[in-house]
C-alpha cells in the first residue's frame, strides 16, 4: 500500500517497495499542496506557477535543483534511453524513460493513466512508465523492462515496481475497439450494471510486468482510484480538459 506523506505543505505518495532500495528518490504527487490545486502539469506550460510547483514537488521529496527529465506523452510504446540531461529543456518524444544517470530525475505526468515506477534493487538504474489504454496495447510496461534489461544488464528478478493511483477498473468504462486492441479478455469486468465493459489497467500491466520477468511479490498497485478520489487527485473523465495533472517521479540520488 502507497504511504502518504507531507513536506512543505505538499503531500505525496511514497512506495514501500521502493523505499526498500537505498538512494531511491520517488513521489507519485496528488492535487493538495497549499490548496486543493497544486497541478504539476503540463510541463509545456507557460503558466509559471506549474514550474514552481515543479519546482516545490522535488524539492518536498528531496531532490531539490535536480533537473527533471521531460516526455512528450503520445500513449505509444516508446522507450527513451536518457544518457544525458538535454531532455530536461526540451522533452523528447515517448512513453517511458530508463536511466542510470545519477541525480537526476525521470517525470511521468498522467490524470487517470497509469504511472509506474521501476528501480532495480542495487539503484543500478531507474525507469518511469505512462501507461493509457494505448500505451498498454503497446505493451510499454513489457517493453520497459526488457529495455532496462538489455542496456543496463540488470536482472527481471531484481526490479522493484511500484504502479501508482489511476483510473480504477469502477470507472474505466471502454469501447468495443479497446477490448480488441487489449487482447486480453481476462483484464476486463463485465456486469450487468454496466452498459460497456470496464478495463483494469492495474491488472493488464501487472501482467506485463510478471511476462517480462519481474516477481509478483516485487509489483506494488496502488488500489486509489483518480475518478472517485477528488480529494486527492486530478481527473480527466472527471474534470475534462481542463483537469490539472499529477507527477510521478523517480531518480537516483548520488
Amino acid at each position: 500500500m502507497l504511504q502518504v506523506r507531507r513536506h512543505s505543505q505538499v503531500t505525496f505518495l511514497h512506495s514501500e517497495v521502493l523505499d526498500r532500495i537505498p538512494r531511491i528518490v520517488h513521489a507519485f504527487s496528488t492535487r493538495r499542496g497549499d490548496r486543493n490545486d497544486f497541478t504539476l502539469g503540463p510541463p509545456s506550460s507557460p503558466n509559471p506557477i506549474v514550474q514552481m510547483n515543479r519546482a516545490r514537488f522535488v524539492a518536498s521529496i528531496g531532490a531539490p535543483g535536480w533537473p527533471i527529465i521531460k516526455l512528450n506523452q503520445v500513449h505509444s510504446g516508446t522507450v527513451c534511453d536518457i544518457d544525458d540531461t538535454s531532455a530536461a529543456g526540451e522533452a523528447v518524444e515517448g512513453d517511458a524513460a530508463i536511466t542510470a544517470l545519477q541525480g537526476v530525475i525521470l517525470s511521468i505526468q498522467t490524470a487517470d493513466c497509469i504511472p509506474i515506477l521501476v528501480a532495480d534493487s542495487e539503484a543500478r538504474a531507474v525507469a518511469a512508465i505512462h501507461a493509457g489504454w494505448r500505451g498498454t496495447a503497446a505493451h510499454i510496461a513489457e517493453t520497459t523492462v526488457l529495455r532496462l534489461m538489455e542496456k543496463f544488464g540488470v536482472d527481471a528478478k531484481s526490479l522493484a515496481v511500484a504502479v501508482g493511483p489511476h483510473i480504477g477498473v469502477c470507472c474505466y468504462e471502454v469501447g468495443d475497439d479497446v477490448v480488441e486492441a487489449i487482447g486480453d479478455a481476462a483484464v476486463f469486468e463485465r456486469r450487468p450494471e454496466w452498459p460497456k465493459p470496464h478495463l483494469n489497467l492495474a491488472e493488464a500491466n501487472r501482467r506485463q510486468l510478471v511476462r517480462a520477468g519481474v516477481p509478483e511479490g516485487q509489483i506494488e498497485i496502488s488500489l486509489l482510484c483518480t475518478r472517485c478520489r477528488e480529494d486527492l487527485f486530478f481527473s480527466y473523465r472527471r474534470e475534462g480538459k481542463g483537469s490539472g495533472r499529477l507527477l510521478s517521479v523517480i531518480g537516483i540520488a548520488p
